[in-house]
This record gives structure tokens, C-alpha cells and sequence, in this order.
């Protein structure tokens, strides 16, 4: 679980000047050593490109932007003409739609936030704060392009990593970029994770004006503007981010924020920057699929069937090819037939030569075997499906129809939980860095309305606040305590058939805030503990009220017979039975009681 650290709220204004103007004071960074950095980065990353250009060429041919191929001068040509089978391409269709349900659902909630300190999980007030910006950063997500921007993230993580860029909106509040392979590099500091991000693209003029603003612009290039050349002529940019060492949060200025961000043209002067500025929050989170050693790039799907890939396109190939020798396979025929031509097409006539051998034959007998060809294939396409997962995220499609919902749910945790170190380490590394990026966004532009009450406003900034993940994935990891949980409350149930007094064994209570906090239901749906002690508190006086009443009224029915005893006795000695009289004391008059009686 990871947490947003809490923190004072930073003026709107404040933002927007830190993160989108000039480095103050005319202070720039040395270029020289940036222009280094990237050397070195491009060099780390050659062993790699090996790997995804051959993933792409016969896996995945719609990804990837290498800037020393055709991607730079014909970004439209044709880029599957080495696949003859296109499994790998919808193998990974299905991985990528597979983690986007399986993570970020749109149609629910994939997350929720809590405090860290659990005794703060019970006061209502906080959670129903935490609610009410729970609801505005997933309107947020909804209506910006998220979900959009991390399914083409998924896509690359084929590859082994897959980068998304946020950045703040005037419109949206947020806006994210996804990132091709081969348009970036990446470094990973000492403890495993990217700490370094350099992005390499080709702009046109025009979009570098309107992104920069002219006046950042060479000479050149302004002439390409007045020409109209700004819509066609392309320019390589460079954006650097990396960790700041001389972040300070207690100063002001951008070149104290924790993290630097760098554009630059690559045909631009020593000392010339298009944009120099920092974050608050590191803009780039990557998600790894299989993180090698302390390697700042993963290893993905695209890696595991890369050799079933290849093998499958060969396979392919050889099949379309004995398909078209046997339709069409080669012809022999005599030299005067041959200069007449030869006419293949059905219903055409050929005219035969006059010598011995006259006529048209096929060249060879060819005969071949395409059923176990077809086998192959099959098998090999398997294989591949089994890369991507693709059939483990097809499943649901194939359960019996006449299976229970539970019964759907355990099966489909029981597959779940083998992408779990892959699950956990997409929340870890992914994620939580979007959440917070886009909280943080939120929070200093003002969005979230900020509470009356002053001691839960500071609460609010001092507190870290928890992110719990409650997708599918996240909750087919913790099927195994809420079974663990409804297994020991059915094992009590049945043993208070025989001996009543173990069900004070259970806090029952406890066991419900434990099952809701698991499954992910709204903090607002559960009282606090405060509020549940008054509701038992009323229900117990209620209670004894009640019996206490009920008491009465047993009292009062049991007197009733007595009462009418005595009336009937009383009503008989005034009508004259001496006996009774005597008994009563009445005095000999009956007008009354004797005295002494």
C-alpha cells in the first residue's frame, strides 16, 4: 500500500510559475552535461534495441518509433511485412484489455484512499473527506484521457516497460502522454528504480512554436514559419527529467523542486534551452513487467514468445507457400509451346507445340502435408497465447454457463493469482506514482473543497494518506483472507450447534470492518465505532425497557384471578350468607368492617 505524503497546499499561482516558465534569475544548467548524460544513455540502451526491433518486426509491428530506421522519413509505410500470422498482435490486444479490466476498470473504482493510522479509518468525518476527493479525482481520471492513454500503455508493456506522461490542464486539470518504445531512455538509481527519463521525438515547426513559443525558436526555423515550411519541416526535441540533488522544499524557485525537467533542440546553440523548469512529483511512471537485476528496462510477454514468434511466422509463410504450389505449381512445356505462352487462367486454351513432347505438365509432383503443419502452428500459437496471458484473460469467456457467480469468482482467482508479482509491482511502480501525480495536481490547483472544521484540516496536511487498490486483480490477492475470515465464522457457526457459548469467541464487529475494508466497500457505509457503541447502547435500553414492561404485565395477569376472588367472596357475603360474613368481619348491621378485624 503505498501513501501521499501530506503536506501544506502550494497557491495555484505558485504552480503554474514553477512549472511552465524560464529558471529564475537567468541561473541555466550546464547543457554540456546534459548533452553527456544522454550519450551515455543511448549507449546503455543498444543491447536492448536488438531485442524490441525484433519483437516489433515479428510480433508487434504497429509500436515503436526508432529514430535511425524509416520511422523518421516514412512514418506511414507498411511495417507487418514479416508476419504471415497475426496471433502475437491479438495476444496482446488481449493482455493489454486484460490488465485494463483487471487494474483500472473505468466502469468501477480500481482504488480508494485511507489514512495511514488506522484509528483514523473510524472517525466518520475524515473518511467521508476522504470520500468526497476519492469521488473528484476518479471525475478527474473519467473525463480527461486516462483511460485512453493507459490502454496504449499497456500495449507496450509487451516489451517488458510502459511510460506515461502526466502533466497539469487548464481544461481537464490532468493530461497523460503515452510513450512508444524506442522514443525513450531510462536509468534506475541504486535501489532498482527509473530515476532518469529522456525523451527523443521529431517535431514539426509549428508545433514547436505553439508549444514553446516563438522567441525560443532558431533563426531558421523563424524563416520556416514566414515560407510556410513550419507545418513540414521536422526538428529533433529532447526532453530531460531526473532526480534534482539540490531539492529543497523549503526554498522557493524551480531549481529546488524535487525533480528537473530539461527541452532542448538537438540543432540548438550551447546555451540554448527551449524550457527549463522542475515537478512536484516524478511526470513519468513506468510500470515493468519483469524487472532484470538492477536493469532500469524490463522484460515483457514480446520477450517469452519471441522465439515461438518467429518460429510461427516461418511456419506461416511455408504453409501459404505449399498452398500456392499445389494450386499453382510449376509448369514445364516444349520451346514452341512456351513461345506461343502458356494461359493458366481456368476456361483459357493453350496452344500445343507439334514435336514428340508437346503439351504442358507440371514441372514436379508436389505433395504436401498440411495437416500436421496446421498442428504445428496451432501449438505454436498456444504457445504464444500462453506469453501474453491472453488465456488466462480469455477464461471467462469459456467458463460453463451453469456455474455459480462464487464458483466463477474462485476460478478466476485461482488464475488471477499468478500474475500477482506482476500486479503488485504495476502498483508499486505504476500506479501509486499516477495517483499521487494527479492528487498532488489536484490539491495544489484548488480542486478539493477543503474542510470548516480547522482541527481536520490539519489533520488532513499532517497525515500520509494511504492508497489501497481494490481492482479485480488487487482483490483476487485478497480472496485468500476474505475466505480465510467467512471459512472461520462457517467453523463457528457449526460448532454452536453443539456448544452455544463458543460464539463470544468472535468479535463480530471486528470481523465486518475487517470483510468491508477488504472488499472495498465506501468508508461511508460503515459507522464509526463511536456511532456503533451509542446504537448498541439505545438497543440494550430498549431492551430492558421492554422487559421490564413485559414484567408488569405478567405481574398484573397473575393478580387478576385474585382480585376477582375476592370481588366474588365480598359480593356473596353482602347478599346474606352469614358464614361469609362472619369470615369477612362484617359487623351484624353489613354495613361495614368490625372493628379489630
Amino acid at each position: 500500500m503505498e501513501t501521499i505524503a501530506g503536506q501544506a497546499r502550494v497557491p495555484p499561482t505558485a504552480v503554474m510559475h514553477s512549472e511552465l516558465s524560464d529558471w529564475p534569475g537567468g541561473q541555466k544548467p550546464n547543457k554540456k552535461e546534459y548533452l553527456r548524460k544522454v550519450r551515455e544513455l543511448k549507449d546503455n540502451r543498444v543491447n536492448f534495441e536488438k531485442r524490441w526491433k525484433a519483437i516489433r518486426d515479428y510480433e508487434l509491428p504497429f509500436l515503436g518509433s526508432f529514430l535511425d530506421t524509416s520511422d523518421a522519413t516514412d512514418n506511414a509505410r507498411r511495417r507487418d511485412e514479416k508476419i504471415y500470422d497475426g496471433t502475437p498482435w491479438e495476444a496482446n490486444q488481449a493482455f493489454a484489455a486484460g490488465i485494463m479490466s483487471g487494474l483500472t476498470p473505468q466502469n468501477r473504482r480500481w482504488f480508494r484512499l485511507s489514512f495511514s493510522e488506522r484509528d483514523l479509518g473510524d472517525n466518520t468525518d475524515v473518511a467521508r473527506l476522504l470520500d468526497q476527493r476519492m469521488d473528484i479525482l476518479n471525475d478527474v481520471l473519467d473525463k480527461s484521457n486516462f483511460y485512453n492513454a493507459v490502454h496504449a500503455t499497456y500495449l507496450e508493456l509487451a516489451f517488458g516497460q510502459a511510460v506515461l506522461g502526466i502533466f497539469p490542464d487548464p481544461v481537464h486539470g490532468v493530461h497523460f502522454t503515452p510513450y512508444t518504445i524506442g522514443s525513450y531512455y531510462l536509468a534506475a538509481g541504486a535501489d532498482g528504480k527509473v530515476n532518469t527519463f529522456c525523451y527523443e521525438c521529431l517535431l514539426t515547426t509549428r508545433q514547436i512554436a505553439d508549444k514553446f513559443g516563438e522567441e525560443k525558436l532558431t533563426h531558421n526555423m523563424r524563416e520556416e514559419l514566414k515560407n510556410g515550411a513550419g507545418l513540414k519541416r521536422k526538428h529533433k526535441v529532447y526532453w530531460y527529467v531526473e532526480e534534482n540533488a539540490h531539492a529543497d522544499r523549503n526554498r522557493l524557485g524551480r531549481q529546488y523542486l524535487p525533480y528537473i525537467s530539461l527541452y532542448w533542440l538537438d540543432e540548438a546553440q550551447e546555451n540554448e534551452w527551449l524550457y527549463v523548469g522542475g515537478c512536484y512529483e516524478w511526470p513519468v511512471p513506468v510500470g515493468r513487467y519483469l524487472v532484470l537485476a538492477n536493469d532500469p528496462y524490463g522484460a515483457g510477454p514480446g520477450w517469452f514468445a519471441e522465439g515461438d514468434s518467429k518460429q510461427l511466422q516461418v511456419m506461416s509463410k511455408d504453409m501459404l507457400r505449399i498452398i500456392e504450389l499445389m494450386a499453382k505449381p510449376p509448369m514445364q512445356s516444349d520451346e514452341e509451346t512456351a513461345k506461343n505462352g502458356i494461359n493458366l487462367a481456368p476456361g483459357s486454351n493453350t496452344v500445343r507445340g507439334k514435336g514428340d513432347q508437346t503439351g504442358v505438365t507440371p514441372l514436379f509432383q508436389f505433395a504436401g502435408d498440411l495437416d500436421h503443419l496446421r498442428m504445428a502452428i496451432a501449438e505454436t500459437e498456444e504457445r504464444v497465447k500462453r506469453a501474453y496471458s491472453a488465456d488466462l484473460f480469455r477464461m471467462l469467456d469459456m467458463q460453463d454457463k451453469s456455474m455459480t457467480a462464487r464458483e466463477v469468482m474462485e476460478r478466476t482467482n485461482e488464475k488471477m493469482q499468478q500474475l500477482g508479482p506482476v500486479v503488485q509491482r504495476m502498483q508499486f511502480e505504476f500506479l501509486s506514482n499516477i495517483i499521487e501525480r494527479v492528487y498532488n495536481i489536484l490539491d495544489r490547483a484548488g480542486v478539493f473543497p477543503q474542510p470548516d472544521n480547522p482541527d481536520l484540516a490539519q489533520t488532513l496536511a499532517q497525515q500520509e494518506i494511504r492508497i489501497e487498490y481494490i481492482s479485480p486483480l488487487a482483490q483476487a490477492q485478497k480472496m485468500s483472507g476474505l475466505v480465510n475470515i467467512e471459512q472461520g465464522l462457517a467453523f463457528v457457526a457449526n460448532v454452536a450447534q453443539m456448544s452455544p457459548d463458543v460464539l463470544d469467541k468472535i468479535d463480530y464487529s471486528e470481523a465486518v470492518s475487517r470483510y468491508l475494508d477488504m472488499v472495498g466497500a465506501p468508508a461511508s457505509i460503515k459507522r464509526s465505532d463511536d456511532d456503533f457503541k451509542k446504537i448498541q447502547a439505545q438497543k440494550q435500553a430498549a431492551q430492558q425497557q421492554q422487559q421490564q414492561t413485559a414484567q408488569a404485565m405478567q405481574m398484573a395477569q397473575a393478580a387478576a384471578p385474585a382480585a376477582q376472588a375476592a370481588k366474588a367472596a365480598t359480593d356473596a357475603a353482602q347478599n346474606g350468607n352469614p358464614a361469609l360474613r362472619q369470615l369477612l368481619g362484617f359487623d351484624e348491621a353489613g354495613l361495614g368492617m368490625r372493628s379489630g378485624v
